[in-house]
């Protein structure tokens, strides 16, 4: 009831997994990734032990077969079960039960190992697959045009409600680098998609915030703020906000912005004169 596939990016080491599912809220069910070590899927029958058991055994040196193969030991209902992994080096491993409902597999491919059970048709694993392999550009791209192929294809044979995405650095110390969940939705890929959008604005918004509290050079600090403020979207103005305190710290305060922005929210207008004094101390500091 699940499609999926976990991968590792060649040229950066970082791993992730991104899933699909007519069930509510997959992403807090099927999919785990830990930072330096691996990323996976348990899915079909889930058991969330298999999201613990299995980054232990590759953290304590395990390939991923020998992983999957000890955290199988004693399971009675491995018939039901379909999993896959990555592990920081890129090998892959995967297992379908036998008694999963059709139509079910999985496909491992350089990097990236892809599945699907109770699903429109056969193969959608392999068309993630390959699509993964043959698309470039970030890893969170790569997955996410993956599994929107699936869908397009079929997908669940249910429909869509959920889907999730994540992406963990190579390195333990890197962490987390994406983390992103739809629990429910009519179309959970295209809303995904969207908070991919969202999720990148937030960075350089921040990433600009940053800057101006360092002293940075305003032009490059408003650059990042006006495309920040494009993949928020009309409906969240907070990146101007940010916009009308750097140009403000830059002594070319914008009083129409502003009073723009508190005409829809009075709320900023008070946020306003709060920071404004902070910002205004930080740059008198330097």
């Amino acid at each position: 009831m699940t499609f999926s596939l976990a991968a590792r990016c060649a040229r950066t080491g970082r791993m992730g997994v991104a899933v699909a599912s007519h069930s509510l809220a997959v992403g807090a069910v099927v999919p785990w990734a830990r930072p330096g070590v691996g990323a996976g899927v348990a899915q079909a029958l889930t058991d969330r032990r298999y999201g613990r058991r299995l980054p232990e055994l590759l953290a304590s040196g395990l390939t991923p077969e020998a992983a999957l193969k000890l955290a199988m030991t004693d399971d009675e209902s491995a018939a039901l079960r379909q999993i896959g992994l990555v592990d920081v080096h890129g090998r892959t491993a995967g297992h379908t039960g036998g008694g999963c409902v059709a139509h079910a597999g999985w496909r491992a491919g350089a990097g990236v190992v892809a599945q699907g059970n109770m699903l429109a048709a056969d193969g959608l694993w392999d068309l993630m697959a390959d699509r993964f392999a043959g698309t470039s550009g970030e890893l969170a791209d790569r997955l996410l045009t993956a599994l929107r192929a699936a869908g397009k294809a079929g997908g669940d044979v249910r429909g869509g409600q959920a889907a999730s995405l994540c992406v963990v650095d190579a390195t333990p110390e890197g962490g987390v680098l994406l983390d992103l969940r739809v629990d429910d939705h009519p179309d959970p890929l295209a809303e995904l998609e969207r908070l991919l959008g969202l999720w990148r604005g937030d960075r350089l918004m921040r990433s600009a915030i940053d800057a101006m509290l360092a002293g940075g050079e305003p032009e490059p600090i408003l650059a990042d703020l006006d495309l920040a403020q494009r993949a928020f979207g009309a409906g969240n103005r907070e990146p101007s906000f940010w916009r009308c305190l750097a140009l403000a710290g830059a002594g070319r305060f914008d009083a129409n912005l502003l009073d723009d922005l508190v005409r829809r929210n009075p709320g900023w207008g008070e946020l306003y004169h709060r920071l404004h004094t902070i910002t205004s101390t930080t740059k008198r500091t330097q």
